[in-house]
């Protein structure tokens, strides 16, 4: 299942096992198979073989783990913080969160991914200045989506899967920014306040068959039947951002922002499960069967708030411009990246 998640722009995060347990039961072991320990390191092989693409970590803790990267992973899409636009903005974006180091089986406990379409309008284009205390030409709102099928083959292995993204956020102009070298040289963009709320989710099986695989020991080979490992992964997210940011635009190409935010999570759970079956004979000297079996499921829940800080730079190109994130947890292992391209009206 490494080969699938590289597939799904998760190459990052290698999967290694020993939590998650895989029996292998000898059933048969005769004629040079039985010569010294030859069953016993063929046994072994074969279950490295089979783990050798599960998480390092038991199936709960996973699950808690996917289910805080999965909101996680689109921290940034859903809004703007590097620019201030008259009219509409129109942004295209993919982001990438892990919670723990993947490759550390004391802390390796998930991973998130995330894409959307985001459109953006000033309210300023409303017949009316103010709503109350509110100046419409300071305040954007932003329509995210996304729904993209995630089905593909890869060598022996399928994936099929659903990514589904629907975010509504409003952006407020708190403190209005200072030009200090005109003609974009060197500006602030002063303070905004952003806010609303962020639905995703994403279901995905990995299959990975290991039919005719061979494994051998001393000369002593054993071969995969109808053999296969499923990881089934489903993971839905409810959150409401509340975010504070700032910009400076540099020599007119460059933009640097950040900012810091709070993350209500009205809702997140993820459901895992494993299930492996098949037997691996043996055509040489003797008689050998091994047959190999799993089921494992659990769901874990996401954490209730998360506090964070993130930054990012723009490239500002003549009708283009295009951005690069990282967000931080703060107070856990959280970190996600995402990057844009963006076109303002």
């Amino acid at each position: 299942m490494k080969k699938l998640m590289m597939g799904l722009v998760v190459a990052a995060t290698t999967l290694n096992a020993n939590a998650i347990d895989i029996s292998v039961t000898n059933v048969t072991c005769t004629g040079a198979y039985a010569s010294g320990t030859v069953c016993d390191q063929l046994d072994a092989e074969v279950q490295n073989l089979v783990e050798g693409d599960l998480p390092d970590v038991s199936i709960g803790k996973y699950g808690t783990g996917i289910s805080n990267a999965n909101g996680f992973a689109y921290r940034g899409l859903g809004s703007d913080y590097s620019d201030h636009f008259e009219i509409a903005a129109v942004k295209l974006g993919g982001g990438l969160a892990v919670e723990g180091d993947m490759n550390d089986a004391e802390t390796a406990s998930g991973f998130g991914i995330g894409a959307a379409m985001t459109i953006g309008v000033n309210m300023g284009i409303l017949p009316v200045d103010k709503v109350g205390p509110v100046e419409m030409k300071k305040l954007d709102v932003f329509l995210s989506f996304v729904s993209q099928n995630l089905d593909q083959d890869i060598d022996d292995a399928t994936v099929e899967g659903d990514l589904s993204y629907f975010g509504l956020m409003a952006r407020y102009h708190l403190i209005e920014g200072i030009d200090f070298v005109p003609g974009n040289m060197l500006s602030w963009g002063g303070v905004y306040l952003h806010t609303g709320i962020q639905r995703s989710s994403w279901s995905v099986d990995f299959s990975q068959q290991f039919e005719d695989e061979t494994v051998e020991v001393s000369g002593q080979d054993a071969t995969f039947g109808n053999s296969s490992a499923n990881f089934a992964i489903e993971s839905s997210s409810l959150t409401i951002p509340l975010e504070v940011s700032t910009y400076m635009r540099t020599a007119w190409a460059l933009t640097f922002f950040g900012g810091a935010g709070l993350d209500i999570v009205l809702s997140g759970n993820t459901d895992v499960e494993l299930d492996a079956s098949g037997s691996v004979i043996g055509s040489t000297g003797g008689s050998y069967q091994t047959d190999i079996s799993a089921s494992e499921s659990d769901s874990g829940e996401a954490d209730a708030t998360n506090f964070r800080a993130f930054g990012g730079l723009q490239l500002n190109l003549p009708f283009v411009r295009f951005t690069a994130q990282l967000n931080k947890g703060l107070g856990n292992d959280l970190v996600g990246f995402n990057a844009g391209i963006k076109v303002l009206y």
